[in-house]
């Protein structure tokens, strides 16, 4: 029977070869411009936001420059620089932005003597995903102004309490604001700015390429129900007369429809190695589990219907409603919050999950 099987691979695999040629080259495709797709200009800034600075105050230039341009920012924020409040106010009400933030003139200096002044934070929506990452950048920001405040704030209450003159506070503050926000942009690269939006922990490339692959994978379903030979009664009659149970038949044909995905996935793997998508050698090793949990799921839908044709349709439609639910089409995060929250119970989330893992670390 082993003979048997290891025949019809080797009949069936330029049918597997021409299905993953097809399908492979369209995901991957996809997977280059899908980001154009998804986000204009060609960019991972997925949120514009208008914004007016004031120049009454060189430390509002600088530490706006050191906050726009970290990682975390950068990937998640395009900030436009107007010339004033009313201009960034009418960007939001007219649509053009999807929220506005006013610093006032004494924000620099109203930080550190302990006032506080606020800034303004302007929406026109209702609560979205961009308005909630726009809050989320701000919570951060407030917390790094909050550590700085709090060590200019300290030398105050210390000079006050040794009877330090005022103007020599003043020239210790400035000092540790310099050598602070030296040292905060020396040490910018300590830390990986790029889960803030829970949607950079790969690039947007990498994680369309590591879900088409997985989708690509599921709707193998279409050429393997042919070669799938479970609901064949000549088939199984044949294995039990070789005395191999329908069981292990069953486990017989899911390891033979592994071997063939394996080999279409190492194909893949070493075809993606002259691109920028840029997986790992390594996940020819980690994606074994992968393709194993694939392949059984398909050998069993195969096996669940006989018509290979109702089981190509019925898992192509089956298929795509939990990829889509899983954030294997387009990312949960723009999606409603029930069913973000509903996703947790979708296993193919775990599926693309680790594939993720599997093939870009």
């Amino acid at each position: 029977m082993i003979k048997v099987l290891f025949k019809r691979i080797l009949n069936f695999m330029p049918y597997v070869a021409a299905y993953f040629l097809a399908l492979g080259l369209a995901a991957m495709a996809f997977a280059f411009f899908g980001e154009n797709v998804l986000f204009k200009d060609g960019s991972f800034s997925m949120v514009k936001v208008a914004c007016y600075l004031p120049s009454d105050n060189e430390l509002n230039s600088a530490g706006f420059s050191f906050i726009s341009n970290m990682n975390s920012v950068e990937d998640t924020i395009s900030f436009i620089e107007l010339d004033s409040p009313e201009e960034v106010r009418t960007a939001v009400d007219e649509g053009d932005v999807v929220a506005g933030l006013i610093i006032p003139e004494d924000f620099a200096s109203g930080i550190f003597s302990g006032s506080n002044p606020e800034l303004e934070v302007v929406f026109k929506s209702a609560d979205t995903f961009d308005e909630q990452v726009v809050k989320d950048i701000m919570l951060v920001l407030a917390n790094d102004l909050g550590v700085g405040q709090a060590c200019v704030q300290t030398i105050y209450d210390f000079c006050d309490q040794h009877g330090v003159p005022f103007d020599q506070s003043s020239e210790l503050s400035d000092v540790v604001r310099i050598n602070e926000l030296g040292y905060a942009l020396d040490r910018m690269n300590i830390f990986r700015y790029d889960t803030v939006d829970s949607i950079a922990a790969f690039t947007l490339t990498q994680k369309i390429a590591g879900a088409a692959l997985v989708y690509v994978f599921l709707l193998s379903v279409f050429v393997f129900a042919y070669f799938c030979k479970g609901s064949n009664p000549a088939f199984i009659a044949r294995a039990r007369l070789s005395g191999i149970s329908p069981a292990l038949f069953f486990v017989m044909e899911a390891m033979s429809v592994m071997v063939m995905m394996y080999i279409a996935f190492a194909l893949i793997t070493i075809g993606l190695q002259f691109t920028k998508i840029g997986i790992s050698m390594m996940a020819l090793i980690k994606m074994l589990p992968v393709v194993a949990i694939i392949a059984f799921i398909v050998t069993g839908v195969s096996y669940l219907f006989r018509s290979p044709v109702s089981a190509a349709y019925i898992s192509f439609a089956a298929f795509t409603v939990l990829m889509y639910l899983a954030g294997g089409l387009l990312p949960l995060e723009f999606m409603p919050k029930f069913l973000q929250e509903m996703s947790v119970y979708n296993p193919f989330k775990y599926l693309i999950t680790f594939t993720l893992e599997a093939m870009f670390t």
